[in-house]
């Protein structure tokens, strides 16, 4: 199996209303959940998809037991120093890239990752990572 990084948008589109991300998304999740997949997470997506989760009404407590099943299925990566200086230098160089996707992407070039799971075209363009599409199925093929 290939190693990839998910995106929060992944794990907020799977548990959300109707969307046209939803369906693939939660299929996804199911397939991480099942280890037909083995996706990593930063434990800053930990953060925003509990701060987005509760925001959209979600209780707290359903945000937490969410973002407790994440970190259960997902290898966690802790954010390094020599993460957040790579984070702030691609957010410096790609104006598409929020700073939390920048530290997403950092931590995956970091480790030799070379594939993100998101719906967020803000990660093309970055060298060294191809953003794979959730609703893209020969894409997603190509993590199993």
């Amino acid at each position: 199996m290939r190693r990839f990084v998910f995106d929060t948008g992944v794990f907020v589109y799977a548990l959300g209303g109707e969307h046209p991300y939803r369906d693939p998304c939660r299929a996804i999740v199911s397939a991480q959940g099942s280890g037909a997949l083995t996706g990593e997470v930063s434990v800053e997506l930990i953060h925003e998809f509990a701060y987005v989760r509760v925001r959209r009404a979600a209780s707290r407590s359903d945000a937490i037991r969410a973002a407790r099943e994440i970190t259960e299925m997902c290898t966690l990566q802790q954010v390094t120093s020599h993460d957040m200086q790579r984070a702030l230098d691609l957010w410096g160089e790609h104006q598409s890239l929020d700073v939390r996707d920048a530290i997403f992407a950092a931590q995956a070039l970091n480790r030799g990752i070379d594939a993100i799971l998101s719906p967020d075209h803000g990660f093309d363009g970055v060298d060294g990572l191809e953003r794979i599409d959730p609703a893209d199925a020969h894409a997603l093929a190509t993590l199993r």
